[in-house]
């Protein structure tokens, strides 16, 4: 019984969490023309709030949003005078409640992401990959916001991926719009390992059996 219980302690400190894509809206192929940072059209607070559901309790460690800089799309409004990502300094996020896309947030917060520029379907993407968060979010629907802040003016347009539904925007003040698109974004998480749980289960079954094997003695 003792070697038992032994076991089914050391499984339970030896399980691990892996990280997982918990959601996935789909990669960038599109440029939406709306803001998600500083500098267009004379507003320093532009936001994008996209919906997602939680099929399931999540511990969310990160989010990884995709967007492009507006200076360096010739003839699509850019003015050429912003510094791009070579300033950027946080993202801003938070995780409101389904009943209303501009409502307070549950929770919210300040990360500085890791950033990377590539090119793909022949759009020039900025990555910001935030990780090393700690939330726990139960079963069910919610919003999505970001925010990316620059020291200089930054006109980055927020990007979309295949699918069509809605999602909103707002300067934070006084303009809140809905938009048919789907803003491309990932949520990450972890999960615990599914061989560990399955060794748990065996762990069980072995002390119900060292139990009625006593009960017989």
């Amino acid at each position: 019984m003792k070697k038992i219980i032994g076991m089914l302690f050391l499984l339970i400190l030896s399980t691990t969490a892996n990280a997982v894509i918990l959601y996935d809206s789909g990669d960038p192929i599109d440029t939406s023309g709306r803001c998600v940072a500083e500098g267009c059209l004379g507003s320093t607070e532009w936001s994008i709030i996209s919906e997602f559901t939680a099929d399931q309790h999540w511990d969310i460690t990160g989010f990884q949003f995709f967007a492009t800089d507006n200076n360096e799309i010739n003839g699509n409004g850019g003015d050429g005078i912003g510094l791009g990502i070579e300033s950027y300094q946080s993202t801003s996020w938070q995780i409101i409640s389904s009943d209303d896309p501009f409502g307070p947030a549950l929770f919210s917060g300040q990360t500085t992401a890791t950033t990377n520029t590539y090119n793909l379907n022949n759009i020039d993407v900025t990555d910001f990959l935030l990780s090393n968060l700690t939330l726990s979010l139960d079963k069910g629907t919610y919003f999505l916001a970001q925010h990316h802040d620059f020291s200089d003016e930054s006109e980055f347009l927020v990007l979309e991926s295949g699918y069509r539904s809605d999602y909103y925007q707002t300067d934070n003040l006084t303009g809140e719009y809905k938009i048919n698109g789907t803003v491309a974004v990932k949520i990450i998480g972890t999960v615990p390992e599914p061989a560990l749980f399955g060794l748990f289960g065996l762990a069980l079954v072995g002390l119900g059996f060292s139990r009625k094997k006593k009960v017989r003695s």
